[in-house]
């Protein structure tokens, strides 16, 4: 996911969510959560890779017996 940084009336870090045809673009703020990863320079898992991790190691919560 892209970020941006915009300085004005709207000063801070915001993640691009959408980048229309027409060069819009859609900016949410960015989280404390994705500004450490930043900080740190790491990202969130995709999907596919959770997938992978949770194949290899087991699901992150034992199964709650509902059902």
């Amino acid at each position: 996911m892209a970020h941006v940084t915009l300085d004005g009336d709207l000063t801070g870090d915001y993640a691009v969510t959408e980048q229309r045809e027409d060069g819009t673009l859609v900016l949410t703020p960015q989280t404390a959560y994705h500004a450490s990863l930043k900080r740190r320079g790491l990202r969130a898992a995709t999907p596919d890779e959770l997938d992978a991790w949770v194949a290899e190691h087991g699901p992150l919560l034992p199964a709650d017996d509902e059902g």
